[in-house]
This record gives C-alpha cells, structure tokens and sequence, in this order.
C-alpha cells in the first residue's frame, strides 16, 4: 500500500516537532516585548532629522541692504558650491543675517554640517569680509523636535524682577542638568551689563574720543600673567591683577592725563550696572512673569523629561524656594502625548475586543484565542524590533499598530480554521497540523508579502513629509512580519497541544446557514450569462462612481484638519517699531480676548482654558515662516491653551478660534494672525506666491500690484494677503562729503564709527563676578543718543598726525541727513531675490478651492518678463506629495503584481487578483461620496495604497484553494497535465473553493474593519480607568479621529467592498477565464 506524502511547510513542523524551543522563544518574545514597550520614548509624532544648516551672523547697526551685500551674499556664493545642496534660502533683515541650506537626504546632517562649516571659514578669510563683526557666524544643525519648547515655567508673586530672574536662573541651571533637555531659555527679564553713559558735551570739553574711553577701560579691566620667577628653589607665577572686583570702581578710572590735569571717566561719563534694553516681555493672564522655554533633546522620552522637571520644581519649592512663589506650567506638550498615546492604545484594546469577539462568533472560545493570541505577540515582537532601531513611541507607530489589529489575525485565521477543518476531517493533531499549515503557508506568505509590497514603496518617501511619515510603513512591515512568523512557528505548536474538535451536531449555526446560502448564490451568479452581466455591471459602477466624483468633487486637503488644542494670535508692527508700543497693543488684545473667554468660566473658573500667555520681542515670531534671527520688537505671540477635548464640554475650538478672530479686529496699523499649531511637519502657508527676480524694487513693486490685484477679486476664504517684507523701515541716511571730511583729517569709516558707538554703543570689555559675565558697553547718555541735532553736532576727536595736536571736526561740518525709508529684509531663494505674498485660509474654507480661485485671477495679471510668480508653500508640498504617492500606488501594483506571478506561475490569475485591487476603489469613492467626506491627499492616499495590499490577501487564499481543489479533482478523475475540466466540474470546484473560504475571507475583512473602527468612529474609552476607578471615561471624537480617521475610513470603504469583490467577482472572473480556456483546447482538439 502506498503512503500518501503530506503537504508540510518546514519551518512549521519543526516547531510543532521542538515545543519546548518556541516556547522559550515565545517567553522571550513576551519579556522582551514588555521591557522594550516601557522602555521606548514617548513622543506626539516622530522625530524628523534632516539635514538641514543654518547659519547666523549678527552685524548691529547694519540695515538689511548692507547685510545682504557684505555678508548674505559671500556666503552665499561660497556655500552655493556645495555638493548636495538642495535649496538656499536667506532673511537679511537690519543688523542680522540667516541663512538656511537645505541638503538632500543622502546627506547626513553632520556631513553637512562640516561642508558648510568650511565653506564658511573660506568666505571668512576674504579680504572683503567684515572684520568687525561682534562675533563669527554661528553655523548649527536644525533639528525640529529641539526647535520647539515642550513646556512654559512662569514664575510671579510678590518679588522683584530681578529676584524672580534668580529663582528662574537656579531652575534653569537643574533642569539643563537632565540628559532629557537640550537647553532652557529665560523670557521677560534682560541680562544686565555695565553701562558707562557718556556726557556728549563733557567729553568734547575734554577734548577725549570715544577711543581714548575704551582704551582706558580695557587696560585697566585685565589681568596678566607675566611668566614664572624662580625663587629658593621654587618657581612662582607672576600675575598682575587687574580685573574689577566692584563693577562701580570703573569710574575711577583715569581715561586723560595731560598738562598736569586728571579727568577720570566719572567726570565725563555716568556708570551703572543695569538691565540691557528690554527685548521681551511675558505674561501670563495679563500678569508679568518671568517664563522658562524647555527645549528636549531629540530622542529622549518627553513624559519621563516632564516628570523630572515636575520633581526638580517639587523639590525645589519644598526646600530652596520661597513658599510664596507662584510657578505654573503651561503649554506642556507631554499632556497632548499622554492623551494621544493613551486615546490610541485604548483603542488597541477595544479594537482588539472586538476582533476576540468576532472571531469568538466563529470559531468558538478556543480557537479564537489561537488566533487573537497572534495579536499581543506580534505587537510585543515589534517593539523589540522598534526599539532596537531607536524609534520613539509616537502616534504613527501607534495607529501603524491600529491599521494592523484586523490584519495580525488573518494569517493565523487561514492557519486556525484549515488545520481545524482537517482535523474535523478525522486527521490527527500533529498530522492535522503539519498538512494544514503545508497547505495554506505559501499562499499567506504570498498574501504578506503582497501586503508588505503595497508600503514599501513609502519607505522609500523622500523629503520632511516622507521623513514624518515613513515609520507608518517600517511599523507595517515589521509588524505584519511578526504576525507571519507567529502564524507558521508559535500558532502550530500551540494548536498541536491543545486544539480540539467539538463533536458534530446537526444543529445549524448561522455560519452554517450563511455558507449555503452563499453557496446557492454562487451556483446562481456563475450560471448562464449572469457572470458577464456582474462583471459589466461592476465596471460600470466603478465609471459611475468616477463620474459622480469628477461632478461632486470632495474638498482636497493636504493634511487633515483637527480641533485647536492651541490658539496662536501673531502681532506684528512695521519694522522700526519699539517694543514698548508693541507691548502695550499686546496687553490690549490680551485683555480683549480674556474678556471673551469669561463666558466659560463656571463658578469663577474657565472650564475651557487652561492658558492665557503673552510674549512680546524675542523668540515670539510665527514658526510657520521659517526661523527668524535677531530681536524682533515690533512682534508678538499670545497663545490660548485648551484643556483635553473630552473636558471640553462640546464647545468647539474651532469656533473659538474664528470667535477671537472677530474680537480682535479693528486695531490699524498691525498685522494680526489668529491661527492654530500645524499638525506634522512644517509645509509653508496654506496661501503662498513667490515673486522672484534681481531687481528688488520692481519685484516689490510686483508684489503690492498683484496683492491689490488679487484682493479686489474678494476670493471667500482668504484672511488676510501680506508681503513678507516691509518697505516703510524708516532711515535717517548721512551723505558724507568725502572731499571735504578728507581735507579736514576724519573718513568715512571714522564717521560712521562714532556714530554707531555713539548711538547703538560698544561692547568694549567684560566684568566677571562669581555668578556671570557682563558686557561693559560704552555709549552717549539718552539725551543724547536719541538727539538728531546732538549726534550730527557731535566732534570728532583725533591727533593730527603731521602737528601732534589734537583737532576736533563736528560730524556736521562734512555730512548732512536726510530722512528715508527702506526694506525691513531682503529674503533670497537659491540666489535670486524673492518677495512672498502669504495668508492663512480662514476655517470652513478649502485651502485647494481657494488656491484654484486665485490661480485663475493670476493668470490674467500682466507680469513683467524679468520676474517670476510661482505658488510655493503647501501647495507645492501638496503637488510633490500627490506625484509620490500617485507613483508608490502604481509601484505597489507592479510589485503585488510580480509577486502573484511568482506565486502561482501564472499571468491569468494575477489579473484576475489585480483587477479586484482596482475595482475596490469603488468603496473608497462611493464612501467619500455618501459620506461627504474630505480627500486627505496624505491620508486617503496611503489608505488606498494600504488597501490594495490587504485586499489581496483573501483573493490569494481563495484563488490557491480552488486550485487546490481542482488538483485534487483532476488526481481523482487521472487527468494528464494537458487536460481540462469539464464545465460543471469546473464549477463545482469554485463553489467548493468559495464555501470552504467564506468563513476565513469574512473573518479577515471583519477583523480588519472592526480593528479600524473604533479610531474611524472616535469611540474612547479609558480601560486602565475603567479597571481602576471603574470609570470608563467614554466620549466619541477628538483629535485623533479627525487626524487618522481619512486613512482608516479609506481602508474601511474600500476593504468592504473589496470583500464582495473576493466573494463574487473574483470566483466569477476565475470561472469566466477558465471556462475560455477550456473551450479553446476542446475547439483545438
């Protein structure tokens, strides 16, 4: 008697044969897992590294036009000559220089970093570079995650400013002690420096120049070693020391000693050791703080960084501070990750609840937990992997694992209910389980690896965009592999120990029930003509659907649009605008919009607010236009905190945020922005044409024209249209009569010299004490400095060279004034000068609606031929991002395609396959449609590519087992390789192969929808509360359903009826091209 030879896969029936090794490996998995999930950082979204350099050069006094040409500029040249460089991008602005060098990504940040760094020292060693620069350019590398402060600490109470600025310098010294925290910066109180204030008249009597002052000073303010003495045998050091102990003492200083008359700088100068002048100020619910920016460290763990802080500030109001000291933290980022982490992981759970249940319904209790088993372990593998590449803990990882829930089971589905359909059979457990994997391992390894072909042309995904959302893809593909390796090697030894079969019943469950009839609409749809008529059918559907979307389109977005957890108001004056004018419209706005937000206090407190913080002058610019270098006095920032969106009582952010917009209207003269924090990576405004050109004047000129132009076509939906320059920076310019200065002994340079430290002041020497080191600045006294006539009257004092006299020249006597105006920056764009017109779009509108509208009034503006007009910004991220993912789809089809080739050899059955994947878009249309729902060009996209990875699978698995089938038919009948089918055995078989998969197909697509589910549909609930408190804390909506809900819905619409596809288009196209087949040999017969 021969012995039939069994189907095994190989790697299966090892582990069925070691249980004792994959269990070891299965307890590793597990251990391992856990310690790797507690130990991962947690972050809001992943960490973008690019490789991206800026480089900074302070020159004070300098107005934007002398920037560019003396600095800007040179260094551009130099940098230009890079290899690697993508784009470069400069702001001269008065007295400071940026420059941003964008790199392509095949350049790491620290190659780049060198390259510009000596480009930079070759622009430095040219004899036309300024020599007088207060210091060298600072070139550093961006990094986002460390660009952004995770927290505000504001200090107030009953105390000094310079008290407070104490508590928040010891705060500041032990919170930059943590590993976790990259710097802190202190906002609202100015360093101090030692003035010496000189008297214009006092000076010129005593015939002293500013030179003689500063002479003085620095040899007086020194210490210096003068070698070593040899003495006894011993060698001591000779020092002089000359440094200032009393900061006061400097006014005893004798600065001329001549004809026997002594003037000490006390006579002729004021010295006081003061704050410099005021660059910022901070407020918190109007009242003054001082406020401390923490910055992390990229890669660190932001909740573990935010609850050291929380014990350093613990620690020290218990024992170091005053107890009544006020410190409050606002704006801290790890309560947005905690409730994001926390609202996805509970959303695991309840997908993975529903997932047990479903497959509860049918399979039955133990079976169920064979495959739902596959769930925790693949994840927990996953995190091994994740964390050994380093990766934080984010939401892309997170809602990768959500996308995944439904799918982690399906491979153990096909494994499960084969092995248990052939020991219902009779086979024994071990063989059972041998054969049933056997059978079954190449198609699911097929159906992963087409699932896996569909994201890995996203991994591929270049620039910031791609950067944020590539772990999306890593995260599937590791996990989705986890899933197949504990499919074929931990599933098989857990079934070979303990499945079992219940004994037949004659009862009819439901999946009894619903397999016939699916089993007579089978025979009904593949008889006759019915198949053409589905097939046709279905096509046209499809055209209906493409139809109904060409002439209801959806509004396209970029990236989804969420609730405001935050509200930024940005003010901004004229360039030239003091601080204090800045700061006192800010206080009015501050006090405005507080009055608005009473109408949510309950019993004296705001349920809705946790914030109100003001911050005028530095570091207050809006990130959304790129980093901006220097002080920035004509600008500031309030932002409006919000508490979790569950706490919020269904007021809308939202509406909150068009609510201050209509408040705060009104004020002339200012630019004022209401807007929101940008979910994901930086893409520029949502409104944003660039006027490009070498002629600035006429690009500016360019620039107003098409503003007005554009403004008088009222498009609905733009807020408001702004330059990104200013052309009214107000100048006193000095005409210098070279001719005359010449014949009288002083230069230009001398001239322009004395007039910057006469007015802006010199940096001339340091005083040290054991706290800090303070800037000794000279300068005229403000009576002085801020005097027109006083300034142009003032002498120029110098020796004669050929008489050894001294000799006075008034500044007057050789220039005159006039008053002007100028740019506030000159903005450059690889090379060429730019000028960009921007506005956000206000809520309810679509950005891509608005952006056609005003493309349309563009093109009948007459733009001069020596300029260019180019719409940049998000729009331009939206066109690139759109052509990868329109190329990843197709790639992903080709590889999905190959793969099913290779897996059955065959050309018929992957179009058959290929043709299910392109219909299914059918769903994702006619949802959107229904539903009216927005097209996420990010989201929707990679939902529809994720989609024609998953949809595959069940059509693999079908297609495979009819094949089986038909083998086995084609063994019973002794069939040769040339021979067919006749048509009624042909049929018969797909029937059979349909029935025996019903279970598993609707199993898989059940699975995955449900597994979607609850992020699609916004359900929370809090399940460690709910464990622990017994209070569910259940509310439907919040930030990640408007984020991720686009992608999971595609997902959803497409999957289900891509699962009427499997069921009946894919056995009806099987038939159709085998029965063709069939009739073609018998004809050639």
């Amino acid at each position: 008697m021969i012995t039939k030879k069994i189907k095994e896969f190989k790697l299966s029936s090892w582990a069925v044969s070691n249980k004792s090794t994959v269990a070891v490996i299965t307890f590793i998995v597990v251990l391992g897992g856990l310690l790797s999930y507690v130990n991962m950082p947690r972050e809001n979204f992943p960490e973008i590294i690019v490789p991206q350099i800026y480089v900074s050069t302070p020159y004070p006094g300098n107005s934007a036009l002398d920037v560019e040409k003396l600095i800007t500029k040179r260094l551009e040249k130099e940098i230009n000559a890079i290899t690697g460089v993508d784009k470069i991008s400069s702001n001269s602005i008065q007295g400071y220089s940026s420059i941003k060098v964008e790199f392509t990504f095949d350049i790491t940040p620290s190659e780049a970093l060198l390259k510009v760094k000596d480009r930079v020292d070759i622009a430095m060693a040219d004899k036309d570079f300024p020599k007088d620069l207060p210091s060298e350019p600072s070139v550093t590398e961006v990094n986002f995650s460390e660009q952004m402060p995770i927290m505000n600490i504001n200090l107030s109470g009953d105390f000094s400013m310079d008290q407070l600025k104490d508590y928040a310098e010891f705060l500041e010294d032990k919170i930059e002690e943590l590993s976790e925290i990259s710097g802190v910066d202190i906002r609202g109180v100015q360093e101090k420096e030692l003035e010496v204030a000189i008297d214009l008249y006092k000076m010129e009597a005593s015939k002293i120049s500013f030179t003689d002052i500063e002479n003085a000073i620095v040899f007086e303010n020194q210490s210096i070693s003068g070698g070593d003495i040899l003495e006894n045998g011993t060698r001591r050091n000779v020092r002089v020391v000359g440094e200032f102990v009393d900061p006061l003492k400097i006014k005893d200083i004798v600065v001329k000693r001549e004809k026997g008359n002594i003037v000490y700088l006390r006579d002729i100068a004021d010295v006081d050791f003061k704050e410099q002048e005021k660059q910022s100020y901070a407020r918190e619910y109007l009242q003054p703080v001082v406020m401390l920016d923490v910055k992390k460290r990229s890669g660190q763990n932001l909740l573990i960084a935010s609850k050291k802080i929380d014990e350093i500030i613990t620690k020290a109001k218990a024992n170091i501070l005053p107890t009544n000291l006020i410190i409050s933290k606002t704006n801290d980022q790890s309560n947005d990750t905690k409730t994001m982490v926390s609202d996805l992981e509970n959303s695991i759970v309840l997908g993975v609840i529903l997932v047990v249940l479903v497959l509860y319904f049918f399979l039955g209790f133990r079976n169920a937990l064979f495959v739902g088993i596959a769930i925790p372990l693949s994840m927990l593998l996953s995190f091994i992997i994740l964390s050994f590449l380093g990766v934080t803990l984010n939401t892309m990882v997170l809602f990768s694992l959500v996308i995944a829930l439904g799918m982690l089971v399906d491979n153990g589905i096909v494994v499960v209910e084969n092995i248990y359909r052939l020991m219902d059979e009779g086979v024994p457990r071990i063989e059972a389980t041998k054969q049933g994997v056997g059978e079954v391992a190449m198609p699911i390894i097929a159906s992963t690896a087409t699932t896996l072909a569909a994201f890995l042309p996203l991994v591929l995904w270049d620039g910031i965009v791609g950067k944020f959302m590539q772990w999306l893809p890593i995260t599937l593909i590791i996990v989705l592999s986890s899933s197949l390796f504990v499919a074929l090697v931990i599933n098989p030894m857990l079934i070979s120990l303990y499945m079992k079969v219940k004994s037949k019943e004659n009862k009819m469950t439901f999946i009894n029930k619903l397999e016939k009839y699916y089993e007579k609409f089978l025979f009904y749809a593949l008889d006759g003509k019915k198949p053409y008529g589905i097939i046709v059918s279905t096509f046209l559907l499809l055209f209906v659907a493409g139809s109904l979307m060409y002439l209801y389109p959806p509004k396209v977005l970029f990236f989804p649009n969420t609730e405001a957890k935050q509200v930024f108001v940005f003010l901004e004056y004229p360039i030239g605008t003091d601080i204090e004018e800045t700061n006192s419209l800010s206080k009015k706005i501050e006090s405005d919009i507080e009055l608005h937000l009473k109408k949510y206090n309950i019993e004296g407190e705001n349920f809705l607010v946790t914030s109100v913080i003001g911050q005028v002058g530095e570091g207050t610019a809006d990130p959304s236009r790129g980093q901006v270098g220097g002080n920035t006095p004509n600008k500031a920032r309030i932002t409006v905190d919000f508490v979790k969106f569950q706490d919020r009582k269904g007021v809308s952010s939202e509406q909150v945020l068009r609510d201050i917009r209509e408040v705060i209207q009104g004020y002339p003269g200012v630019s004022i922005v209401v807007d929101k924090p940008a979910d994901g990576p930086p893409t520029g405004s949502p409104i944003n044409l660039e006027i490009k050109g070498d002629d600035y004047e006429l690009i500016i000129e360019t620039a107003n024209e098409l503003k007005i132009f554009i403004d008088r076509a009222n498009i609905p939906g733009v807020e408001e249209l702004k330059l990104d320059i200013d052309q009214g920076k107000p100048e006193l310019i000095v005409q210098v009569d070279r001719q005359k200065a010449r014949r009288l002994g002083v230069s230009t340079g001398l001239i322009g010299t004395s007039l910057r430290t006469a007015l802006y002041g010199k940096e001339v020497s340091t005083f040290k004490d054991l706290k800090d080191d303070y800037p000794v600045n000279i300068r005229l006294k403000d009576a002085y400095r801020y005097d027109r006539n006083a300034l142009m009257n003032q002498k120029i004092t110098f020796r004669n060279q050929s008489s050894g006299r001294i000799k006075q020249v008034p500044i007057s006597a050789v220039a005159k004034t006039e008053n002007s105006t100028s740019f506030n920056a000159v903005k450059r764009i690889d090379l060429d000068r730019v000028v960009t017109i921007y506005s956000n779009v206000l809520s309810g509108y679509n950005p891509t609606d608005v952006n056609d509208k005003i493309r349309g009034v563009v093109e009948n503006f007459d733009t001069p031929k020596s300029l260019e007009v180019s719409f940049t910004g998000e729009q331009e991220k939206q066109a690139k991002e759109m052509a990868f993912l329109s190329k990843a789809l197709l790639i992903a089809v080709l590889l999905i395609f190959l793969i099913l080739v290779a897996q059955f050899n065959s050309a018929t059955t992957p179009i058959i396959i290929s043709i299910s994947v392109f219909l299914s878009l059918i769903g994702v249309l006619f949802g959107l449609l229904i539903f009216r729902m927005d097209f996420v060009i990010l989201m929707t996209m990679i939902g529809i590519i994720s989609l024609a990875g998953i949809v595959v699978n069940n059509a693999i698995v079908l297609i495979d087992y009819i094949n089986l089938i038909i083998a086995k038919k084609r063994l019973e009948l002794n069939f040769k390789t040339s021979d067919k089918l006749s048509k009624i055995d042909l049929l018969k078989c797909v029937v059979e192969g349909g029935k025996t998969r019903l279970r598993p197909v609707l199993l898989t697509a059940i699975t995955t929808i449900l597994g979607l589910l609850p992020l699609a549909l916004g359900i929370n609930i809090n399940f460690r509360t709910l464990i622990t408190e017994l209070n569910p804390n259940f509310y439907i909506g919040g930030e990640n359903v408007a984020f991720w809900g686009p992608m999971g819905w595609a997902i959803i619409f497409g999957l289900t009826f891509a699962t009427f596809l499997t069921l009946v288009v894919v056995p009806i196209l099987y038939y159709i091209i085998n029965k063709i087949q069939t009739r073609q040999m018998n004809v050639t017969a």
